[in-house]
């Protein structure tokens, strides 16, 4: 075919089609395809609407703030908080905040991921109903395996990850604006369909001593060192930080008369993710077998509080030395080893999931049935038939599960530095569903446990 011909419009088209051309591209039917048509169907009008709202109280570190939810639109979708944290360098510094270091060459930052570990507590109220609560760092750990790369680099690069360098914790100590998706009833939200209710979101903040980080890895107050970068300055003082600034961006779709009405008038039933928090510490006499002898099994059983149908079972152990140093992120010891040996689950005295290690509960199960690889420290058992979707699907009920039990066989590691013996902190977290109605203009949990 000459290059010529190739200019004419659906030449490249006619030369890659198969089959009878003339019937494929043109028929006096409405079955006919043509690609280059240009006519539009009609579609219902929609308009979209972004707000920002204040807090009702101010926020500050260790206080709770909370917010009202605007009523407005007639589906709510993607609420997030907009956090903007205070520094302790002073204003004239801010610029060269990746060489700010203290007199013997250490940073200071605020801790990897911020945006989450910011958050002590995360409430959600209809009226004075409890719809959920958990922390931020429950809520970190639940995203982490789930959704693409592209989607977690992003959505990181928002909440204030970093790669934990020198320099990157000395940029954390300006992390500029952050944002972290609050999780709510459904992703778009029928709020037409319930006027007459109210939403509200509490959030408690930890105290700022806990949320920083330095290169040392040992607790951090920066504001009380001499820093240094192309000149020696004094940081601002604990009481000139000041306070974080916080906001509530929702999204609000307007749709045409005839969506309105549909929406009101069904009844409507959501599932929605519910989860469990469960906070457990080792110390002292449950490594007594490891102390007496490097062969010795300390073995230790913990009863778990869950209800509704739950599709999986996540944990990540973090040592005292850790927390007290802002580091909440690491799910690992300093050598990048797990915390445990081996893992089971016991329901009516009989394992529900066999004694296991590591290797299948961090690796094999992120592998085979999340979308990506959180790395090590975050271990689960998953009864999801594959990868995570936003529907309920295989469960193990902890509603009616006879005395659920965590088994745990810890592994050799570090002395707290403060009591001597090894300490750690274990959060087990149970995924669950429960069922959300909209029935009559009035919201409600169709069943509470």
């Amino acid at each position: 075919m000459e290059r010529a011909s190739l200019n004419a419009e659906g030449t490249l088209y006619e030369a890659v089609a198969r089959g009878n051309k003339d019937t494929y591209f043109f028929k006096d039917d409405n079955s006919a395809l043509n690609p280059f048509e240009q006519r539009y169907g009609p579609s219902a009008p929609v308009i979209h609407e972004l707000r920002r709202i204040p807090p009702i109280n101010g926020a500050d570190f260790g206080r709770s703030s909370e917010f009202t939810f605007d009523v407005a639109g007639d589906v709510f979708t993607k609420p997030t908080i907009l956090i903007d944290l205070p520094s302790w360098i002073p204003p004239e510094f801010v610029d060269q905040a990746t060489r700010i270091r203290d007199l013997s060459g250490n940073s200071y930052g605020y801790t990897n991921g911020i945006a989450y570990f910011l958050f002590k507590k995360i409430q959600l109220y209809q009226d004075k109903v409890l719809l959920y609560e958990y922390s931020g760092d429950v809520l970190f750990a639940s995203r982490t395996n789930r959704g693409s790369l592209n989607h977690a680099y992003m959505e990181n690069d928002l909440a204030g990850f970093h790669d934990g360098s020198v320099d990157s914790i000395a940029a954390a100590a300006v992390p500029g604006r952050l944002r972290l998706e609050i999780p709510f009833v459904s992703p778009e939200f029928p709020s037409i369909a319930m006027r007459s209710q109210s939403f509200k979101l509490r959030l408690e903040l930890r105290r700022l001593e806990e949320i920083v980080e330095s290169s040392t890895g040992l607790p951090a107050l920066p504001w009380t060192q001499t820093l240094t970068s192309t000149d020696i300055f004094t940081p601002l003082s604990r009481i000139a930080i000041g306070q974080p600034t916080l906001q509530l961006e929702t999204r609000h779709i307007y749709t045409d008369g005839e969506t309105q009405v549909a929406l009101r008038s069904a009844t409507l039933e959501m599932p929605f993710q519910r989860l469990y928090e469960n906070t457990f510490t080792y110390s002292g006499a449950d490594y007594s077998a490891l102390i007496k002898s490097p062969t010795g099994v300390s073995a230790c059983s913990r009863r778990l509080d869950g209800v509704h149908p739950a599709g999986r079972l996540l944990w990540f152990f973090r040592s005292q030395n850790d927390l007290r140093a802002g580091r909440r992120y690491a799910f690992t010891d300093p050598s990048g080893q797990e915390y445990y040996t081996r893992q089971s689950l016991i329901i009516a005295g009989r394992d529900r999931e066999p004694l296991n290690g590591p290797l299948l509960w961090n690796l094999i199960t992120n592998h085979a049935k999340e979308g990506r690889d959180p790395g090590p420290g975050l271990s689960e058992m998953n009864w999801n038939l594959g990868v995570a979707t936003e529907q309920p699907e295989g469960s193990v009920n902890f509603g009616t599960a006879d005395r659920p039990t965590f088994y745990t066989e810890l592994a050799p590691t570090a002395p707290d530095l403060v009591s001597g013996q090894p300490s750690i902190e274990c959060t087990a977290i149970i995924d669950s569903w429960a069922l959300y109605m909209i029935e009559k203009d009035r919201g409600m949990l169709k069943y509470g446990n």
